[in-house]
Formats: C-alpha cells, structure tokens, sequence
C-alpha cells in the first residue's frame, strides 16, 4: 500500500506566505535599479580582498588577512595576479607604510 502525503499544511501560517502585493504578484527589482544592487553584484578586488564565497554566495569584503577564513580557503579563489602570500606581504608593507606616514 503506498503512503499519500497531502501537499498543502494543514494550517496556513502566515509568516510562510508567498511575497506579494496588493494585486496578488509578486515585486522584482529590475537590473536598472540602484535600491536593488546587492552585496553579490559590487566589485571585489580579489588581489586586496579575501573573496572566498561565504554561505550566501556572497565573496568576503575582508582583506587578505581575513580570520574568518583559513589560508587553504583563499588560495581556491581563482583570477589573482600572483601568489597569495606575495599579495598578503605587499598589503603589509603598504600598510606598514601608511602607519609610517601618519605618524610623521
């Protein structure tokens, strides 16, 4: 005997409703938007930035030094002009110097 399983919830919560409006549709963004540029379309320098995808597709905005993610992580980014630990040394220095500037 096979089990039928009933494909509408018993109860209507409404906090699972669909998104709509008045007219019953749904709002889309349209791509000329500027309220509806999300993290996933600005730009990531992934030479200055850790860029490794997080769990919302999303690459992080942190720099190299980033805690969040481990040294195996970021070298799987792909397109970076040079060796990860090459990039993470010069954005050091610069760093470095910068410190230096502003305490003078």
């Amino acid at each position: 005997m096979a089990m039928q399983f009933n494909a509408q919830p018993a109860v209507q919560d409404p906090r699972f409703a669909p998104n709509t409006d008045i007219n019953g549709t749904s709002p889309q963004a349209t791509d000329n938007d500027p309220s509806a540029l999300s993290a996933t379309r600005k730009h990531v320098d992934i030479d200055r930035q850790c860029a490794v995808p997080q769990y919302n597709g999303v690459p992080c905005p942190a720099p190299l030094a980033c805690p969040s993610h481990t040294v195996g992580e970021k070298h799987t980014v792909p397109g970076r002009s040079a060796p990860l630990e090459q990039l993470m040394a010069l954005q050091q220095q610069q760093s470095a110097q910068t410190a230096q500037t502003i305490q003078q």
